[in-house]
């Protein structure tokens, strides 16, 4: 459903990323929506949704209106219509389709649904960041707590999901330094194009920082002979650190995150 971030004035992310992610933020919450009589989490009702419809669905609570609302409805329409068609309108028949798989789930969503081929160029080559593939992935995982159709056994071949706060967190951290003419232009506030060099650069090493960080956590844990009550992997580390930019943003006011409109984050 997210085809962009769009923070709010607290610094929250307004929108899920599923086909049928709800809205998590005041005006308008997932149970506030239903509960004004929109069935927002219906696919026979988003793929016939009328822009107007969506405009009032998804208006701001602030003077600064939504971004790329046509194409967020363009979406809305199209995700619904591919739901009714292929998975008889529910994301769980698509779940189940994946066989427990979570590289099965993530192909077989970048396959069917336009909006989530998050797939670009750099230096010749074909890059695949699918952020919003991934974390779709993930989150079914999270829900059904890894049991039942979400016991996906490859669970930790997902990355972190490459947008904007990560990087600026891992920056804090200590994790990833930017360029000093990188920085600059951060700081001015410049927009990075989607696919351009510096924009693919700053999704890809944050991403690899990442998984060098699970693959530090899981040595440590291992030379000091210890066992773990759980998974440890690169979704729970990007819940982690999407928590910890959250609750310390006061903290991280002069690092800046990157700006870039596209469908893909």
């Amino acid at each position: 459903m997210s085809t962009s971030a769009w923070w709010g004035t607290r610094g929250e992310r307004t929108l899920g990323t599923g086909p049928c992610a709800p809205l998590s933020t005041e005006p308008l919450t997932k149970v506030g929506t239903l509960s004004a009589g929109i069935p927002i989490t219906s696919a026979s009702y988003y793929a016939t949704v009328t822009l107007d419809q969506v405009q009032h669905i998804l208006r701001s609570d602030t003077d600064i209106p939504m971004p790329l609302i046509e194409e967020r409805h363009r979406i809305l329409n199209e995700t619904g219509k591919i739901l009714l068609e292929k998975f008889e309108g529910s994301f769980l028949n698509c779940v189940r389709k994946s066989e427990k798989s979570a590289q099965k789930l993530m192909h077989l969503v970048v396959e069917s649904f336009p909006s989530y081929r998050d797939v670009t160029e750099f230096k010749g080559k074909r890059i695949s960041f699918y952020k919003r593939a991934q974390i779709l992935v993930a989150d079914t995982w999270s829900v059904l707590e890894g049991e039942g159709d979400g016991c996906f056994q490859d669970i930790s071949s997902i990355t972190m999901f490459a947008d904007y706060r990560l990087p600026q967190v891992l920056v804090h951290l200590g994790a990833l330094k930017y360029s000093g003419e990188l920085l600059e232009k951060l700081l001015k506030g410049e927009m990075l194009s989607y696919g351009s060099r510096q924009e693919v650069e700053i999704r890809g090493c944050s991403l690899w920082c990442v998984e060098l960080i699970r693959d530090c956590l899981l040595e440590l844990i291992e030379k000091k002979g210890e066992t773990t009550g759980g998974e440890i992997n690169s979704i729970l580390l990007d819940y982690y650190l999407w928590d910890y930019a959250r609750d310390h943003r006061e903290d991280m006011k002069g690092i800046p995150f990157h700006r870039t409109r596209c469908i893909y984050y």
